[in-house]
């Protein structure tokens, strides 16, 4: 009888808090979630939602004042208990990450073939000669054309689309099983875009490698999550089967989000939906559900009585019922 593997990635509770002017800051306030070996998990949310901070908390990759609680778990090894040494070791070795930002994610004064050698020699995985085989390798697996010259190359000599590339492949040099990208198209125009999704969705195929994609764009995550979690105020306010959140939303957020979407039969000149206001200041919440202030379907107890996830969804008025 097989044993049922530890998921790639756990999160139970957990909350992440900075010290502030006034009162502490709550960016993430008791989010729970799973990625299975071979899963790619969305998160979406307006900025400020606490997305980021739910995914590079727990990696050691945020401020040195934040404050942590709960769990979060790689493969099953507490990662809330483990020094920025051994976080060091596991970085890159067994979660890769890939930034939204490709134009400022590598080091400007060291070339391409540099920077990708030193995370295979870092992590003992090659050196030398070896290790410049392998980038060129990496190279090719992440569809660079002519990658051979491109390892002695800046990165102002390459393109946003094709510096991604480079960051997607530091990301897997060390072959890990899960990969966070956290915004990985927003600096990038929408052909690129396209592009670079359709190459983690092959990656992912490839290798069998878990995933977690933050994104604020509903037809981001659609191309590749399997699962997603929508998230509001450091909360998750929903979650579900990709397909069935997105054809049937039942968070007033939720649904508020994917209006926001155009259409392709808008007329032209539309204009664009928007959600009413504002995200709320994370040192000043309002009460009960955090969205009412913004929400069409607010009641009373919306205003005094914060709702719990229940069945997939954290509101007293769903959407659909």
């Amino acid at each position: 009888m097989s044993s049922i593997p530890a998921p790639a990635l756990e999160l139970r509770d957990l909350a992440v808090r900075f010290a502030a002017h006034g009162g502490p800051l709550v960016a993430v306030a008791g989010v729970t979630l799973r990625v299975a070996p071979g899963e790619c998990v969305g998160i979406i949310g307006e900025s400020g939602a606490g997305k980021s901070q739910a995914l590079l908390a727990p990696f050691g990759l945020t401020a040195s004042d934040a404050q942590l609680g709960g769990v979060a778990q790689l493969a099953g090894e507490d990662l809330l208990r483990k020094s920025e040494a051994a976080l060091d070791q596991l970085r890159g070795a067994r979660v890769g990450f890939v930034f939204q930002d490709p134009m400022s994610s590598l080091t400007p004064h060291r070339t391409i073939g540099e920077q990708i050698t030193e995370v295979l020699a870092c992590h003992g995985r090659a050196q030398g000669t070896a290790a410049r085989a392998r980038a060129r390798e990496l190279l090719e697996q992440v569809r660079i054309d002519d990658a051979a010259r491109r390892l002695d190359q800046y990165p102002h000599e390459l393109s946003g689309g094709q510096r991604q590339r480079v960051v997607i492949a530091i990301a897997i040099a060390c072959d890990p099983p899960l990969l966070i990208a956290d915004e990985p198209t927003t600096a990038l125009d929408v052909t690129v875009q396209a592009e670079i999704l359709a190459l983690l969705a092959a990656l992912k195929r490839e290798r069998h490698m878990a995933m977690v994609l933050v994104s604020h764009d509903f037809g981001v995550i659609a191309r590749l999550a399997d699962r997603i979690f929508v998230m509001y105020a450091g909360r998750v306010v929903e979650e579900g089967a990709a397909s069935a959140l997105i054809a049937t939303p039942r968070h007033p957020y939720t649904a508020a989000l994917l209006e926001c979407l155009p259409r392709l039969d808008d007329p032209p000149g539309a204009p664009w939906q928007a959600i009413p206001g504002q995200p709320p200041d994370p040192r000043a919440l309002p009460g009960g559900c955090a969205f009412h202030p913004r929400c069409l379907r607010a009641g009373d107890r919306c205003r005094t009585t914060r709702p719990e996830l229940t069945g997939g969804v954290a509101c007293h008025f769903p959407v659909s019922t």
